[in-house]
């Protein structure tokens, strides 16, 4: 029989990073499948389901998953809170990347891990029919626990002055793979808004993703631009998200429109 292309023991993150110097995602909270086929189409290699700011449940979430993995992408999810019963199903379901919002201590990390990994690093359940195993523990289930360890990862996000002090420990945090920020979250808390929010959070964000390369963990940021995508990646950034899905329909539904009215004096 042949075997499975997606198998538990491929590292899909580690060989994508093997082959190009950096990769590209796209932010999503209002996902179909066909968006999905598309940026399967257009080259991107991570999809980031957004289950902090969206609507969407678990259950949504797993379906889609499935889809990104047979597409050759990998799925990322990002959890509304720290809860087992958030953790459990979407790794069993086949989440590759799993993202936890405003990490402020390493205790949280450390709980993310005990949650999110098998015996010896953390304390996962076992089931022997879940997505992420092919529905099967094979002729050797610790074996498959470790490579299930090692192809699925944990990313923690900054999103505050409270965790961004205690970045050192956060980050050496064992079984924490990959860290970004959240600039948006981290300045509103702070009462801040451009230009006063950049000039103060510029120097933390450059300080949390230098720490997370220096420890050999890989760095994570959502760019808005080119310009902003060079400067985090001679940071040593190497996933970027270039938007966010509802943020693109948007502009790309009023620059469509906006080009047929400049020609027939329609109102804009």
């Amino acid at each position: 029989m042949e075997k499975y292309p997606l198998s538990p023991d491929s590292d899909h993150l580690e060989k994508l990073l093997s082959q190009h110097p950096c990769l590209y995602g796209m932010i999503c909270r209002d996902i179909t499948f066909t968006d999905i086929e598309l940026m399967a189409m257009a080259g991107y290699h991570i999809v980031w389901i957004d289950l902090e700011h969206s609507p969407l449940t678990i259950s949504e979430a797993v379906q889609f998953t499935r889809t990104i993995t047979h597409l050759g992408m990998i799925p990322l999810v990002r959890i509304p809170e720290l809860l087992r019963t958030h953790i459990q199903p979407l790794l069993d379901g086949g989440v590759q990347i799993l993202a936890l919002p405003d990490v402020r201590s390493a205790d949280q990390a450390a709980t993310f891990v005990q949650h999110g990994k098998f015996p010896p690093l953390g304390s996962r359940g076992v089931s022997t029919t879940t997505a992420s195993n092919n529905f099967q523990l094979g002729p050797d289930r610790l074996q498959t626990f470790q490579q299930a360890n090692e192809s699925t990862h944990l990313m923690v996000i900054f999103e505050s002055d409270e965790g961004y002090a205690k970045r050192e420990q956060i980050i050496a945090t064992p079984g924490i793979d990959l860290v970004s920020v959240g600039p948006m979250d981290w300045s509103t808390t702070l009462g801040l808004a451009d230009p006063q929010a950049n000039d103060h959070l510029a120097p933390k964000i450059k300080q949390v993703l230098t720490a997370t390369r220096n420890s050999g963990k890989i760095p994570v940021m959502a760019v808005s631009s080119p310009a902003d995508a060079q400067a985090y990646f001679d940071l040593g950034v190497r996933i970027f998200f270039t938007g966010v899905d509802i943020t693109l329909k948007r502009n790309a539904f009023i620059k469509t429109l906006h080009g047929f009215q400049a020609v027939t004096g329609g109102t804009k």
